[in-house]
C-alpha cells in the first residue's frame, strides 16, 4: 500500500492507480433488470406452420414462451428498477482521505464515471447473455382444441372451402343412364353447407350461393349423406352438427326439390362440444334403391345394377360422439316419421371418425371406430333374428373382430369397396376388407396408399366408386391438402396410379 505522500507523487506524474477490489457481487445482492418499455420487441416464432396447414386449428405458444418473461429462466425477476452500484465505490463513499480541496471535488466524480461505465458494461453483458441464450419454445398446433376454445381466426380460410370442411358424397341420379353422377356436400369458407355436382362428363357444377343446403352448421362440422330411391321417389338425407352442437338433418327429394328439416331434429341430440367430433350415417338393407340403377360392384356381389330388392326392412343408422370416449347410435326405418335411440358404444375416440358398411348382401352390418391406441376396430352384428346364434356368432349383438389398423389418432374414415383411413404420416390408405362377420379379415397385399399429396392432420374424407363411360370403374377419394381446397383423387378400380385435381369452389 503506497503512503499518502507516494500517492500524491503518483498523481502528479500520472501513474496513480487506486487499489480497489474487482467487481464481486455480494451473494445477498440480487441484480434486477429494468422494466421493458414499448420499444422492446420480444422475439417470437410462429412455429413454422402456415395458417392453412391444420384444419381449423391455431398455432399455440407454449407456457414457457407465452406466460413467462425470458429472464425468469435465469432466476431474475422483473419488478422494481434498481441502479447497479459498484461495491468498491460504495465502500469508498463517505471515507475522508487527506487531500487538497480541489482533489476532493474531482475524485468522487472520477469514481462515479468509472462506476457508471462498469454498470453499463455489466448490464449490456447480462442483457446479451439472456437474449442470446433464449430459445424458441413454440409448439406445433395441438391435434385437438379444448372444448371451450375455437379455431384461431388466422386459421380460418377466406377463400374456397372451409379449413376443416366436412365432405360427403351421394348419388345424384338413380336412372339407368346416370352412370353414377354424384353430389358432393361440403362447408364453404362462409360456413354454409353447399352442394356441387359431378356430371357424367367429369366436370363440376354448382357450389355457389344458390346451392346452400344449411346455414347453421358449426365450424368444421362432419357431414354425412344418405341417398336412396324407393317407390319411384329419390331422396337425400344430410346430417351435420349445428352451432349449438345438436345433430341436425335436412332432407330433399325429386318430388319437392326443397331442403326441409328432418325428423331427427325432434330428438335434440347433443353431440360433443369440440372442434373434432365423429359422425356418420349409413343406409341399411338393399343397395340404396329398388329402382334400376347402374353402380360399381358392391363387395360380395357381381351384378352392377339394382332392381326390386327383396329386403323389406330398410332405413338409416347414425352414429355421433357424445364425449371424447363414447358414441351414441340412433336409427330410422323407411316409412317411419321418427328416429329411435339405439345403443351407446364406449371406449372409442370421439374426436376420431366413424365409418359403416350395411348395404351389402346378407344380414350382417358393420361399424368402425378408432380405439384409444389409435387403431381402427371393426364391429359386426347379424340382424337376422330368425336363426339361432352361438358363442362365436351371436345374433343381434355388436361383436368386435380381430382387425386393428394403425392410424392417425383423429382419422376420418370412409368406405366404398375399400376402407380408407389416414396414416400417422398423414397419407391416406385403402384396405380391401373381406367381410365375414367374426371371420372378417384383410387379405395379404390388399392394401394401397394414395400416391399423392398428404392430407391435413385429421382431414375429413369421403370416398366412392363410379362406373365410367369406357365401361370400367373408378375409385374416387376426396380430402383437404391445404385448408382451402377439396382435392379429388382418381384411380382405376383394380390397379393404377392416382391422379388428382382440385374441385372448383366458387368465391361467392
Amino acid at each position: 500500500m503506497a503512503t499518502p505522500g507516494e500517492q500524491k507523487l503518483q498523481r502528479l506524474t500520472g501513474s496513480y492507480a487506486p487499489e480497489v477490489d474487482s467487481f464481486k457481487m455480494d451473494s445477498s445482492y440480487r441484480v434486477e433488470l429494468p422494466e421493458r418499455n414499448s420499444t422492446f420487441m420480444e422475439h417470437r416464432s410462429d412455429g413454422g406452420t402456415s395458417p392453412m396447414t391444420s384444419p381449423g386449428l391455431g398455432s399455440v405458444l407454449s407456457a414457457e414462451s407465452e406466460g413467462k418473461e425470458m429472464y425468469q429462466t435465469f432466476g431474475i425477476r422483473n419488478s422494481a428498477e434498481k441502479e447497479m452500484v459498484s461495491p468498491s465505490i460504495a465502500e469508498n463513499e463517505g471515507k475522508e482521505v487527506a487531500r487538497s480541496p480541489p482533489e476532493r471535488r474531482k475524485r468522487p466524480w472520477l469514481f462515479l464515471i468509472i462506476g457508471a461505465i462498469a454498470c453499463l458494461v455489466i448490464g449490456l453483458a447480462v442483457g446479451l447473455g439472456v437474449g442470446l441464450t433464449r430459445k424458441s419454445t413454440t409448439t406445433a398446433p395441438p391435434k385437438t382444441l379444448p372444448s371451450s376454445g375455437g379455431a384461431n381466426s388466422s386459421y380460418l380460410s377466406t377463400v374456397g372451402a372451409f379449413n376443416g370442411s366436412g365432405i360427403a358424397l351421394a348419388s345424384q341420379s338413380f336412372s339407368s343412364g346416370g352412370y353414377g353422377s354424384i353430389v358432393m356436400y361440403f362447408q364453404h369458407h362462409t360456413g354454409q353447407l353447399r352442394q356441387a355436382q359431378l356430371g357424367s362428363d367429369g366436370t363440376w357444377k354448382g357450389g355457389d350461393i344458390t346451392q346452400v343446403v344449411a346455414a347453421d352448421a358449426k365450424n368444421g362440422t362432419p357431414i354425412a349423406a344418405v341417398a336412396y330411391a324407393r317407390n319411384n321417389t329419390a331422396a337425400w338425407h344430410i346430417f351435420y352438427i349445428s352451432v349449438n352442437n345438436t345433430v341436425r338433418e335436412v332432407t330433399n327429394s325429386n318430388t319437392t326439390n326443397v331442403w326441409i328439416p328432418g325428423p331427427i331434429n325432434n330428438l335434440n341430440l347433443q353431440a360433443m362440444d369440440d372442434p373434432n367430433v365423429g359422425l356418420e350415417a349409413c343406409w341399411y338393407g338393399s343397395f340404396y334403391s329398388d329402382e334400376a340403377y347402374n353402380h360399381s360392384p358392391v363387395p360380395g356381389q357381381t351384378i352392377t345394377s339394382t332392381g326390386n330388392s327383396s329386403d323389406q326392412t330398410v332405413g338409416i343408422h347414425l352414429w355421433y360422439a357424445t364425449n371424447s370416449t363414447s358414441f351414441d347410435s340412433v336409427g330410422w326405418t323407411y316409412g317411419d316419421t321418427a328416429w329411435t335411440q339405439q345403443q351407446t358404444f364406449n371406449g372409442y375416440n370421439g374426436h376420431g371418425g366413424v365409418g359403416c358398411y350395411s348395404w351389402g348382401p346378407g344380414s350382417d352390418t358393420y361399424v368402425f371406430f378408432v380405439n384409444p391406441q389409435n387403431e381402427v376396430n371393426i364391429l359386426w352384428k347379424d340382424l337376422n333374428t330368425t336363426i339361432p346364434g352361438n358363442s362365436s356368432h351371436p345374433i343381434n349383438v355388436w361383436t368386435k373382430t380381430k382387425i386393428a389398423i394403425p392410424v392417425f389418432q383423429n382419422t376420418s374414415m370412409g368406405y366404398t369397396n375399400y376402407l380408407y383411413a389416414q396414416n400417422s404420416d398423414l397419407s391416406i390408405s385403402g384396405y380391401n376388407i373381406s367381410w365375414a362377420a367374426e371371420n372378417t379379415s384383410i387379405p395379404t397385399s390388399q392394401t394401397f396408399t394414395i400416391n399423392g399429396a398428404k392430407g391435413l392432420p385429421g382431414t375429413h374424407l369421403s370416398v366412392t366408386a363410379l362406373p365410367n363411360s369406357s365401361g370400367g370403374n373408378s375409385l374416387l377419394a376426396f380430402y383437404q391438402v391445404n385448408g382451402t381446397d377439396i382435392t379429388e383423387f382418381v384411380r382405376d378400380l383394380d390397379v393404377g396410379q392416382w391422379t388428382s385435381t382440385s374441385v372448383p369452389i366458387p368465391q361467392s
